[in-house]
């Protein structure tokens, strides 16, 4: 019970993201409420998938889609700290299909429509000579066909965009 309580405030949480379009929610200020009865000890979960989950910070759900592309904090927060990957849902028995486009700083949701997303991608690199790190920003075209009956793609393209 205390488990599936867990789960449910995490899923609301990203649910709640989903709603904003990318980025991360900030939590509301906990001097507004008052208690209303004796608090409840929750269980640490630290199922591995869970870990997985609460490594996204940035989420853009496309629900015409039927998919979502979100970046999870990896790396070098310096240097493209930003794992980004595009996922679509296959139904219950299958879950999600999971492809990485690769690591950035930010990505951003320019377009969407069936079979295409339009991203603006920030990037960075370390200058070789000076040792400073570079920034950059450039757009993607992230493209598929479109599974039978609303099945994931098989493939996905990454083509740049003027």
């Amino acid at each position: 019970m205390i488990r599936s309580t867990v789960v449910l405030a995490l899923a609301a949480t990203l649910l709640s993201a989903c709603g904003q379009g990318a980025g991360t929610q900030e939590a509301a200020s906990p001097a507004a409420l008052e208690p209303a009865g004796a608090p409840v000890t929750v269980e640490v979960d630290d199922a591995a998938w869970l870990q997985a989950a609460a490594s996204v910070v940035e989420l853009v759900a496309l629900p015409d889609l039927n998919a979502k592309v979100f970046g999870t904090a990896a790396g070098d927060p310096a240097v493209n700290g930003l794992y980004t990957y595009i996922a679509f849902f296959g139904g219950a028995a299958e879950g999600w299909r999971v492809y990485r486009l690769g690591d950035f700083e930010d990505f951003e949701v320019l377009a969407s429509a069936p079979g295409r997303i339009d991203l603006e991608i920030n990037e960075s690199a370390v200058d070789s000579e000076s040792g400073g790190i570079a920034a950059s920003t450039r757009r993607i075209i992230v493209g598929w066909t479109p599974g039978e009956d609303g099945a994931p793609p098989q493939t996905i393209s990454v083509t740049p965009a003027a």
